[in-house]
C-alpha cells in the first residue's frame, strides 16, 4: 500500500458541509449528512445509524448544542441560546427545522467546523504533541479495538498496524472518545504544566462513563432532537454558556479541573485534549495516528441534578446520615443511576420515572429526567401516546481504565408516565408491576434453592440456582412486560391492568417452576432438615422435600400476585416471617 505523510495543513474536512453522519431515512433507505443536512433535513430522517450504541447521544448532543445556538441567530447576530420559554418551544416544534437561522449559525462559526483545521480543528488541540514526540494508534479511540492495556484478547487489530479511519469515521469516534474515553494514565502533553515523566494521572472517565444515559426518541430526528432540547432558563444555561468550539481561544494542552458553565458546556464538555493526524492512504484522507491527552475535569462538588438531562438519579440521604468528617468529597444530594449489564432497562423503571424502586420517591423531591420531564410537559403538543426511550452505558473495569461492557437497550413507554402534574397512577402501576415481578423471581429462586438442598446438593450449588431461576423468568417476561407497559394509557383501568400483568407473571413463573420440578431427582423426594434463620428468631429444624418446595412456592407466588387469583381466594396464608422481607432485585 502507497502511503506516505502530508502536513496536517493540506487537509480539510468541515462537518458543516462534508458527509459524515450515517442515517435511515423515514422511507427506509440509508444514507449519510452533513451536519447542515441532518438538522435541516431531519423531519426526514428517521434517525441516525452509529457504530455503536454509545455514540448516539454523544453526537445528538452535539446537534442539540448546534440547535439551541442555532434558534438564537438571527440577522448574523446572535442573542443567546434558545428556546427561553414553552411558547418558543412549540413554536420551533411546530414549525419544523429553522432552516435559516441553522444555515447563518453553521456559516458563523464554519471555521471552528473543521476537523483538520490549522488553529482551531474540531474538539482538538492543533499542536498537541506528547513529550517524546510519539503518537498512538486511531484504535485508541475505539472502545472495541485493540490499543495498549484496553486490548481485548478477542482483537485481531494490533498497534503495529493500526485502523485507517475515514474522517467521517474519526469524527464519530473523536466525539465519543471525549464523553466515554476510560480514567486512568493518559500521554503527557509537552506544554501541559501538569504532566510529570510523561504522563497524566487521576484522569477520570469521559463525562457519559459516569451516567446511564436515557434518551427519549420520536419518530423521526426532528421529533428526537426536540423531544431533548429543554427549554432553557439562567439557572440551565446562562448567557456565557456557549459549546466549546465558540470559546474565544482554541483548545491548548493545558487543561483544568472545573465548574461546568451550564448545559451547552456539559453537551460538548472537552474532556480529553485529542489530536488527530491525517495523511494520505491511496489518494485518501485518512486518520492512522492520534493523541489522547488529559482534558477538562468536572469539580466534584458540582450538583449536576438541576443540569444533566440524560440520567436518572438515585437519593444519598441515607448514605448522608451515615457519612463521617472523614469523607474525601462532599456527598452531593442526588446521584446518577447507572445501568447494570445483563439487565433490562423496565427493571429499571423506578429511577427512569423519578420514583425509586417503589415508586414514592418522586414526593420525596427525587427528579425525573429532566429529559423524560419535558416530555410529560408537552405531551399535549407532542400528540402521540408512545415513546421510545434508548439506554446506553459503558461498565469500566479495574480502576475505570479499561471497559468490560457496553449497555444497551431500547423501551416504548408511554408519555402519561412522564406526567408531572396529578397522581401519576399510571406511573405507580408500571414501578409496582416491576416490583411484583421482582417478588415473584424471588420466590421462584426460592424453590430453585430449596429444590436443591431437597436434593442434597452443596450450597454453593443452592446458590447458584437461586439467581438463575431469576433471570429465567426476567427473560420470559421480558417481551411481555414491554408489550404491557406500552398498553398503559387509561388511569380508569388500573385494576385490570395489574391483574393482567400478575396473571402473565404468574402463568411465567408456574411454566418455569413445574420445569424445575420436573427435573428434580428422586432424591428430592427425601426429607431433609435444615435451619431456618428469620430474622429476630432462633433458628428451629425445618424439613424441606420437594412437595414441600412446591407447597412454599405457590403460598409465596399467591402473596406476591394477588391480582392473579380469583377474589375469593385472594387472601393467602400467613407466610413465614422471612417471606414477608422478600423484596425485588
Amino acid at each position: 500500500m502507497d502511503r506516505h505523510h502530508v502536513s496536517d495543513d493540506h487537509f480539510s474536512f468541515n462537518l458543516v458541509d462534508q458527509v459524515w453522519l450515517p442515517y435511515v431515512d423515514t422511507g427506509g433507505g440509508t444514507g449519510t449528512a452533513s451536519l447542515r443536512q441532518v438538522l435541516i433535513d431531519s423531519p426526514a430522517i428517521k434517525d441516525l445509524t452509529v457504530d455503536t450504541p454509545t455514540q448516539y447521544p454523544a453526537i445528538l448532543r452535539v446537534l442539540l448544542a448546534v440547535l439551541h445556538r442555532s434558534m438564537g441567530t438571527a440577522h448574523g447576530k446572535h442573542h443567546g441560546s434558545y428556546p427561553r420559554d414553552k411558547r418558543g418551544w412549540k413554536k420551533h416544534y411546530a414549525s419544523g427545522p429553522p432552516a435559516t437561522q441553522i444555515n447563518e449559525y453553521l456559516d458563523t462559526w464554519r471555521d471552528r467546523f473543521d476537523l483538520f483545521g490549522i488553529e482551531a480543528p474540531f474538539l482538538q488541540v492543533s499542536d498537541l504533541r506528547s513529550t517524546n514526540g510519539d503518537r498512538k494508534p486511531s484504535s485508541l479511540l475505539i472502545p472495541y479495538a485493540a490499543a495498549g492495556n484496553n486490548a481485548p484478547i478477542f482483537s485481531a487489530h494490533r498497534d503495529a498496524s493500526p485502523e485507517a479511519l475515514t474522517p467521517a469515521q474519526a469524527t464519530r469516534w473523536l466525539i465519543h472518545a471525549h464523553a466515554w474515553d476510560t480514567a486512568g494514565i493518559k500521554t503527557g502533553a509537552a506544554r501541559d504544566t501538569r504532566a510529570k515523566n510523561g504522563k497524566t494521572t487521576g484522569n477520570r472517565t469521559g463525562l457519559l462513563g459516569n451516567l446511564g444515559v436515557i434518551v427519549p426518541t420520536g419518530d423521526n430526528l426532528w421529533e428526537t432532537l426536540m423531544f431533548n432540547l429543554l427549554v432553557l432558563d439562567d439557572a440551565l444555561s446562562p448567557r456565557h454558556d456557549v459549546p466549546v468550539w465558540e470559546h474565544d481561544s482554541p483548545l491548548t494542552a493545558n487543561w483544568q479541573e472545573r465548574s461546568s458553565r451550564g448545559l451547552l458546556d456539559l453537551y460538548t464538555w472537552p474532556g480529553r485534549r485529542i489530536r488527530l493526524f491525517p495523511e494520505q492512504v491511496d489518494g485518501e484522507v485518512r486518520v492512522r495516528e492520534v493523541l489522547v491527552c488529559a482534558g477538562d475535569r468536572l469539580r466534584t462538588d458540582e450538583p449536576l441534578h438541576g443540569k444533566e438531562p440524560h440520567t436518572a438519579w438515585y437519593s444519598t440521604a441515607k448514605k448522608a446520615q451515615s457519612a463521617t468528617s472523614s469523607a474525601k468529597a462532599p456527598l452531593l444530594p442526588y446521584r446518577p443511576i447507572t445501568h447494570e449489564p445483563g439487565q433490562q432497562l423496565w427493571r429499571g423503571l423506578g429511577g427512569i420515572l423519578g420514583r425509586g424502586r417503589d415508586g414514592t420517591q418522586r414526593d420525596q423531591g427525587l427528579p425525573l429526567p429532566k429529559a423524560l420531564e419535558q416530555v410529560g410537559i408537552f405531551q399535549r403538543a407532542i400528540g402521540r401516546k408512545l415513546v421510545r426511550v434508548h439506554a446506553s452505558g459503558i461498565a469500566y473495569g479495574l480502576q475505570n481504565a479499561v471497559i468490560d461492557e457496553t449497555y444497551a437497550d431500547v423501551l416504548p413507554l408511554p408519555v402519561a408516565l412522564f406526567e408531572v402534574e396529578g397522581e401519576q397512577e399510571l406511573a405507580k402501576l408500571a414501578i409496582a408491576a416491576v416490583t411484583d415481578t421482582g417478588n415473584a423471581a424471588w420466590a421462584l429462586g426460592r424453590l430453585a434453592a430449596d429444590i436443591a438442598f431437597a436434593s442434597g446438593a452443596d450450597e454453593d450449588t443452592q446458590k447458584a440456582r437461586e439467581p438463575q431461576a431469576k433471570n429465567r423468568l426476567y427473560a420470559a417476561l421480558d417481551q411481555p412486560f414491554r408489550a404491557w407497559v406500552a398498553g398503559l394509557q387509561d388511569e380508569s383501568r388500573i385494576e385490570d391492568y395489574r391483574a393482567d400483568w400478575h396473571r402473565t407473571a404468574r402463568q411465567a413463573a408456574w411454566k418455569i417452576a413445574s420445569d424445575l420440578i420436573g427435573q428434580a431427582p428422586p432424591s428430592a423426594m427425601r426429607s431433609r432438615t435444615r435451619k431456618e434463620k428469620p430474622k429476630g428468631q432462633k433458628g428451629e429444624p425445618m424439613p424441606m422435600n420437594l412437595a414441600l418446595a412446591e407447597r412454599e412456592f405457590s403460598r409465596r407466588l399467591r402473596y406476591r400476585l394477588p391480582s392473579a387469583y380469583p377474589q375469593q381466594d385472594s387472601s393467602p396464608e400467613q407466610l413465614p416471617s422471612d417471606d414477608q422481607n422478600g423484596d425485588a432485585d
